[in-house]
């Protein structure tokens, strides 16, 4: 064999080339998720008069207290509803109602939809006794108007039969007849308060007859969310979005249902939704596509951490603390009138205001230092979702003065205390603590697809030179979609795996995408790439 001397400037030329690799395109780094850390449910978080009850739950059925205490609150909201309403200022007439939304949100087999129904009890009880008295309203209604049937066909048989009846002076019995044949017909309707599905034209109708508001469940979010792009569902997702405000009207026009007129339209929503479900619309909402601000509604929304479980308990519920609960939830439905709202002019809401000494200042406070956060919060997910705590803050600490005074706890009358005010704000730093986990969603789906990006790249299925289309004709596992692909590459040039060039495939009607290069040493050997050792890129 014939050795070869070759120069010593060449090898280092070599040595160079093999180097600028490195120095020209930096490390590729590694593509890792990010496990954002969530504030834990404290018991004393709830009013005193909900504390047992919940308490007693969570210890029986061994969950998380989040999914509880969430839907609970969310419960009590749909029944305050348009009953009573908080005005957060001394002066402004700015006000909001009670009614909140929320999701418990979990892998399969945390407990939700239990924990979910068991915090909705009371609100089963109370549609369920609605039920027993429309049904009894409805005989009522039912003999009477056999009743005047009854009588009415007997006075105009008499009449007719009375051969000195003088049609120019009407008798008695002819006016009882007029009288009776012209009575309304009008069948009672069942009270509503709560539903599990429907469209927005059965939505708008219980409310023109149930106007405070009627709470709308499903156990998992996924089939309301799919519901909106259901072919003639389009418009719902906007009705839905109206009905979160809770003060305002709407109207719904169908040829099927003609005029459907909702004087105030207000609905509470909550159900439960699993964590890779939920991502595919949280991706979809960060990149602008169908960010209408739905998600961002779902303000108790928790995603706690997994709670192991200590062994089976097998003990009787809490009956003391249920009927407790009961006792409340029946007297806001029914007799709310009765704690002493105030009620400037007939056709607005009866509201409470702040107590004017320690609450409202510290109202003040909270709100000028959340519009300062707002104003500076990088996420626009985030930044959107803390928005809508200007409604939540004033909302929660209504449902807790409410839920005390029911309770007895509280003068009737009285303003919205500082108690009930502190609990509302530490449940605002809870649930943004949650929000963030599940935000952070949206950019976990564009790591994942970016981490199959890069298995595909360091096993040599990928040239340089690439487009975004050109991975989804290859028909690869979650890099199907254009949009989540060239989110997983605007990830890897991040990383320093890939470096954009030029736009290429410019046709009619289809805009021209960017290419990309392949750093050489995320490349196998195989492939001219050099083996290089990833480190840790922080996010």
């Amino acid at each position: 064999m014939k050795i070869i001397d070759v120069p010593i400037d060449i090898l280092t030329l070599l040595a160079q080339a093999v180097g600028n690799v490195t120095t020209t395109w930096g490390t590729p780094e590694p593509v890792l998720q990010d496990n954002i850390p969530v504030q834990p449910f404290a018991p004393d978080m709830l009013p005193e008069s909900l504390r047992p009850w919940i308490t007693d739950i969570v210890h029986r059925m061994q969950c998380p207290i989040d999914f509880v205490a969430a839907a609970a609150v969310v419960m009590l909201g749909s029944v305050i509803g348009t009953g009573a309403a908080v005005r957060p200022k001394q002066m402004d007439n700015w006000t909001e109602v009670a009614n909140i939304w929320g999701a418990s949100i979990g892998r399969p087999g945390r407990l939700k939809s239990p924990a979910i129904s068991a915090a909705m009890s009371p609100l089963y009880k109370l549609d369920s006794l609605a039920q027993s008295d429309w049904k009894a309203a409805m005989a009522a209604h039912q003999q009477v108007v056999l009743t005047n049937k009854m009588t009415a066909d007997f006075l105009k048989k008499k009449i007719s039969s009375d051969k000195s009846y003088d049609s120019s002076k009407p008798s008695a019995d002819f006016l009882e007849y007029k009288r009776l044949s012209g009575l309304p017909n009008d069948e009672p309707v069942p009270k509503r308060f709560h539903t599990n599905d429907c469209t927005i034209e059965s939505l708008g109708e219980m409310l023109q007859v149930n106007p405070r508001g009627i709470l709308v469940e499903h156990d998992e979010l996924t089939g309301l969310l799919a519901g909106f792009e259901r072919p003639g569902r389009e418009g719902e997702r906007q009705g839905y979005l109206t009905a979160w405000n809770g003060t305002g009207s709407h109207r719904v026009d169908r040829i099927t249902r003609g005029n459907i007129f909702i004087e105030r339209f207000c609905a509470s929503i909550f159900g439960g939704i699993q964590p890779d479900k939920l991502e595919i619309y949280l991706a979809q909402a960060q990149s602008n596509h169908g960010n209408d601000g739905f998600i961002q509604r779902l303000q108790v929304m928790v995603y706690p951490d997994e709670v192991p479980m200590l062994g089976v308990v097998d003990q009787s519920p809490d009956d003391a603390a249920a009927k407790r609960v009961m006792d409340i939830v029946l007297l806001l439905a029914k007799d709310i009138q009765t704690l002493g709202a105030k009620q400037d002019k007939e056709y607005e809401i009866p509201y409470f205001r702040f107590e004017k000494d320690k609450a409202q200042p510290l109202f003040y406070q909270w709100l000028i230092e959340i519009n300062q956060r707002i104003a500076t919060e990088d996420d626009s997910l985030m930044q959107e979702h803390l928005g809508k705590y200007r409604k939540l803050i004033p909302a929660l600490s209504l449902i807790f003065h409410l839920v005390e005074m029911a309770d007895g706890k509280i003068r009737r009358g009285s303003p919205i205390g500082i108690k009930s005010l502190t609990l509302a704000i530490r449940w605002s730093h809870y649930l943004e603590s949650h929000a963030r986990r599940v935000y952070r969603m949206a950019t976990n789906h564009k790591v994942q697809a970016a981490q199959l990006l890069t298995t595909k790249i360091t096993a040599g299925q990928l040239a340089t030179g690439f487009s975004a289309r050109d991975i989804v004709r290859k028909g690869w596992s979650r890099l199907n979609e254009l949009d989540e692909v060239k989110a997983a590459c605007d990830e890897l040039e991040a990383a320093n795996w890939i470096k954009r060039q030029g736009a290429t495939g410019k046709k009619p009607g289809r805009p021209a995408l960017p290419t990309y290069d392949i750093n050489p040493a995320a490349l196998p050997p195989c492939a001219g790439g050099a083996p290089t050792k990833p480190t840790k890129r922080k996010r």
